[in-house]
């Protein structure tokens, strides 16, 4: 069971710990160039532990809007290359470097990824960073970084990080290009499932099978959500296909800045109201709300 609660009233900040309930908290849920709601970046908070997931190039600002900064989150997961979704890591990286008395914050990430991460988008600013040390910087210079492991689950590669009391099982999405039939063609991008309580589907295609297969395992699912057919992201229009079984379990992030007016974006075809609820769904995810769980 979970409960949606007002956090940050009178203006405090918001706490980076919980008395030991799992929550979810997102910075921001709309899409890649939205401007209402910043980028869809999510705060996972359990007991003394917790992990950002993603931090867009709105990321900082995000974080500004609950009383946090880059140097009081201490742990990151960065899902996919997108800058949406990596964009703020180079002031996350150059903030905690370089102010006084600050220490390496924590990453959680795949070791062939974070290859590609460092080498194809965030090197360029930061590994020069320093003159005459010998050698140019490198990602493990800015974070600490912590090592998921893999594991099989129903005959697929999935990897796991604890994280604390926090679990966090990370998945292949297939999100680009938009040529690419399986996630074998596509380049890095995963989902994550918190705790067998949350799965968030990250960045990824409509693809009917991968919500079902958590549908059973998860309280409560967040898929992200474009409003339009096409590209690279899953459509209202396909998620509407999904049983009412899992749509009832679903809340949509993701969203671009007409989410609240549906004339501009459901046409008189659609065999829907492009409310979320009447059509089935929990909702549109909320920005700067606490989702949180009951032990």
């Amino acid at each position: 069971m979970y409960e949606v609660n007002e956090i940050c009233k009178d203006g405090e900040s918001l706490p980076l710990t919980t008395d030991g309930r799992l929550r979810v908290v997102f910075i921001g849920t709309g899409s890649a160039f939205a401007k209402r709601r910043r980028q869809s970046n999510m705060l996972i908070i359990q007991g003394d532990h917790h992990v950002l997931v993603d931090c867009g190039t709105q990321g900082p600002l995000a974080l500004t809007d609950i009383g946090l900064n880059v140097l009081k989150v201490r742990c990151y997961l960065p899902t996919h290359s997108h800058a949406d979704h990596i964009g703020g890591l180079e002031e996350v990286a150059l903030m905690n470097r370089y102010t006084p008395n600050s220490t390496k914050p924590q990453m959680i990430v795949l070791r062939d990824y974070q290859d590609s991460l460092w080498t194809k988008s965030l090197s360029g600013g930061a590994e020069f960073c320093e003159a005459n040390q010998g050698r140019p910087l490198q990602l493990a210079d800015f974070f600490e970084i912590l090592r998921p492991k893999s594991i099989q689950f129903d005959g697929r590669k999935f990897w796991e990080y604890q994280h604390g009391p926090i679990k966090i099982d990370i998945m292949r999405t297939r999100h680009f290009p938009d040529t690419a039939i399986s996630v074998d063609e596509s380049q890095w991008c995963s989902g994550v499932m918190i705790n067998n309580k949350v799965w968030i589907s990250g960045d990824t295609m409509f693809d009917a099978d991968y919500p079902a297969r958590f549908a059973e395992i998860a309280e409560i699912m967040f898929h992200d959500c474009q409003l339009f057919y096409g590209g690279v992201h899953a459509s209202y229009q396909e998620l509407m296909t999904l049983p009412t079984s899992i749509r009832e379990k679903m809340f949509l992030y993701h969203y671009g800045d007409n989410w609240d007016k549906p004339e501009t974006w459901v046409n008189d075809t659609h065999e829907f109201s492009g409310d979320p609820v009447k059509d089935g769904f929990l909702g549109w995810a909320e920005q700067q709300v606490a989702y949180d769980f009951l032990p």
